[in-house]
């Protein structure tokens, strides 16, 4: 059977996000550079396929891919299978209705809204089943009975329409056992054309699944609460294997939460040491699973970047966000990232319900105080499927589906009871230049090398694993020097912190 997964992707947003950078004078803070990687999902569902031995799968991304070539794909295949997030879904119905009306090929859709609103594909004629959660054994099972609708009730996980009417099948039980997942199916893709697009080239993965926090604007309809990894071995094997195949110049660990256990990271940490791979990587975690000693380890191991979800400063949003963390335990992160010189990134949330002028001082303050080294602060787009969303569904200003909206430029949703939409974008900006005021001082300046040499004092562990940081990372500018470098010095590209843009003609006003 020949099977093509399509990653939709809104074509909308991808001249929107090429023009908010092409304007150097906006403020963005550090946005996210929407660097077009592989889409790991479906290329982990592909490698699941190959498998079976009985498929030919072919991967397409809208992300790059004109609509001629998924055209193409779609009458190539025997069955069409469609990934698509909330900000896509738009996009993946039209792609929807193309394959299945247009082109008459099966139709399933898979991913974060599916699961969550079946309706919106099925309804509309743009699929013949959805898939809910997981798909590493639905979609096999969906293959093998594609033609025998029949069969349909007895598949787990999925919904489909039976008699005009939708109908949903029990939940397929999450994947326990991450070693047993197979690496993504890179080979599919063609991974220099990817890296031709991007501003800092590299490779993603993800070695764990799920995160145990209940954030209420989060979906956690695909994993829930549920979180799942790979051993540290079978880890830093799938890294040297990238490093091997693609000679990357860096590496990005997609889990929702990479240092949620303690023991597995620093296994990882110290057998990428052990093992000599000189390469440099960034994770996303939260500031209260890290301690000294693993961040350390993290650097020592080559991570040059972790994202935080900080959200807020205020004590009150932090509660109604349901962060379980504290702004005491924010600054005590902070404080610790700082000594062992690891660059870290907040994310910032302005937009909840409840969000007034004293919480966004309050997460002024913070920022100021913890001095992050970059931040990125969105505005709250209610996505179907979390908590959030059902407190204020009544106030949207549409359907949040029907908009092609990206999380970290400014879309208004709905009607905040305390703010504008110009007046949110303003305080979003008044943050920005706050934190670019606060760390392009003398001040910070010299207070970050004090705090460096006092941890080197407290600390006499660092000073050696300063020499080793170093010394490994001229082993890995030789590995990178003969693919990159000329690349990396013409484009000026840091790696890892990308050009920072921001208005300079006014400071906060108290």
């Amino acid at each position: 059977m020949k099977v093509a997964l399509i990653y939709a992707k809104s074509q909308t947003l991808r001249g929107k996000v090429a023009n908010a950078y092409a304007e150097e004078d906006e403020t963005k803070g550090e946005y996210s550079r929407d660097e077009i990687y592989p889409p790991l999902g479906i290329a982990t569902l592909a490698a699941r396929l190959e498998t079976y031995g009985d498929y030919e799968v072919r991967l397409q991304d809208d992300s790059l891919d004109s609509l001629d070539e998924l055209k193409e794909a779609m009458r190539w295949a025997d069955v069409v299978g469609i990934s698509s997030l909330t900000p896509n879904a738009k996009r993946a119905r039209e792609l929807g209705v193309i394959c299945k009306q247009e082109i008459g090929r099966p139709t399933i859709l898979g991913g974060p809204h599916p699961t969550t609103n079946p309706e919106y594909f099925l309804e509309s004629g743009a699929a013949d089943i959805c898939c809910q959660g997981e798909g590493d054994f639905t979609l096999p099972e969906v293959l093998q009975n594609i033609d025998k609708p029949e069969n349909w009730e007895n598949i787990k996980g999925i919904t489909f329409m039976k008699d005009g009417e939708l109908h949903a099948t029990p939940r397929r039980e999450l994947i326990q056992k991450m070693d047993e997942v197979p690496w993504p199916a890179y080979h599919l893709y063609d991974m220099a054309k990817y890296f031709d697009t991007m501003v800092t080239p590299g490779v993603t993965l993800m070695s764990s699944r799920g995160c145990p926090f209940s954030c209420t604007f989060c979906d956690a309809e695909m994993t829930p609460r549920t979180y799942r990894a790979m051993n540290p071995n079978n880890t830093v094997d799938l890294l040297e294997h990238l490093l091997k195949t693609y000679n990357p110049p860096q590496l990005f660990i997609f889990d929702d939460l990479f240092t949620i256990q303690r023991k597995r990271v620093l296994g990882i940490c110290k057998e990428i040491v052990a093992r000599g791979l000189a390469f440099e990587w960034s994770c996303e975690s939260r500031v209260d699973t890290v301690d000294i000693e693993m961040l350390r380890w993290m650097r020592k191991a080559g991570c040059v970047k972790i994202y935080y979800g900080l959200e807020s400063g205020s004590p009150d949003m932090l509660v109604t966000m349901k962060k379980d963390v504290t702004p005491e335990k924010i600054l005590r992160g902070a404080k610790l990232n700082r000594m062992v010189g690891m660059y870290f990134k907040f994310f910032i949330l302005y937009g909840f319900p409840s969000d007034t002028v004293k919480d966004h001082r309050l997460t002024e303050e913070l920022v100021a105080n913890a001095r992050s080294n970059a931040i990125s602060v969105s505005i709250l787009v209610p996505i179907p499927g979390t908590a959030v969303f059902e407190e204020i569904k009544g106030q949207l200003t549409g359907d949040v589906t029907e908009t092609e909206f990206h999380f970290w430029h400014h879309t208004e949703m709905w009607k905040h009871p305390t703010f504008s939409h110009d007046e949110m974008v303003e305080e979003r900006d008044r943050l920005i230049r706050r934190h670019h005021q606060v760390i392009g001082s003398w001040k910070h300046k010299i207070h970050k090398k004090w705090e460096r040499i006092c941890a080197f004092a407290r600390y006499p562990v660092l000073i050696s694993d300063f020499f080793e940081i170093r010394r490994r990372k001229k082993q890995y500018l030789k590995r990178i020097k003969n693919q990159w470098g000329e690349r990396l010095a013409r484009d000026q590209v840091k790696l890892q912190i990308p050009k920072v843009g921001v208005k300079h003609n006014a400071a906060p006003k108290a």
